[in-house]
């Protein structure tokens, strides 16, 4: 398993793939709501296994929030996530941020809670899911 590091235009068709997958199809999200805008300016990463097909992504805005990080139904619980989070932190860190966020599903907060992030527990809507704000100093 190795993470990539990229930008939105060189690896829109697998990160459009992974999301497109799990956001819109499996979770039920609107298009709308998952094309927020915010790619294009993100940090991406890519996660691939033994082939070239992409078995994960997420993103980083310059603000600190890592977000849309999904990983396909048929590579989880083999650590693709935790290297897909890790690598997220480690560019926030060369960033020079403080402190990242994320806006977790309420059903996933004890994934990264065990990656040292936070909540006040506070649940809100997004994208028609519940979830909560989760912080981490890095």
């Amino acid at each position: 398993m190795k993470v990539l590091t990229s930008d939105w235009n060189s690896s829109k068709a697998q990160l459009t793939f992974v999301r497109r997958q799990v956001f819109i199809i499996e979770h039920g999200i609107d298009e709308q709501d998952e094309w927020d805008g915010k790619d294009e300016d993100a940090v991406h990463f890519v996660a691939f296994g033994t082939t070239a097909v992409p078995v994960g992504v997420c993103r980083l805005t310059s603000d600190g929030q890592i977000g849309r990080l999904a990983v396909l139904p048929n590579y989880r619980h083999q650590g693709n996530g935790n290297l897909l989070l890790r690598k997220a932190i480690q560019v926030a860190r060369e960033m020079q941020l403080q402190q990242v966020f994320l806006h977790a599903m309420v059903d996933v907060q004890i994934f990264y809670q065990t990656h040292g992030f936070k909540t006040d527990g506070k649940i809100f809507m997004e994208a028609g899911k519940p979830h909560v704000k989760m912080v981490r100093d890095i």
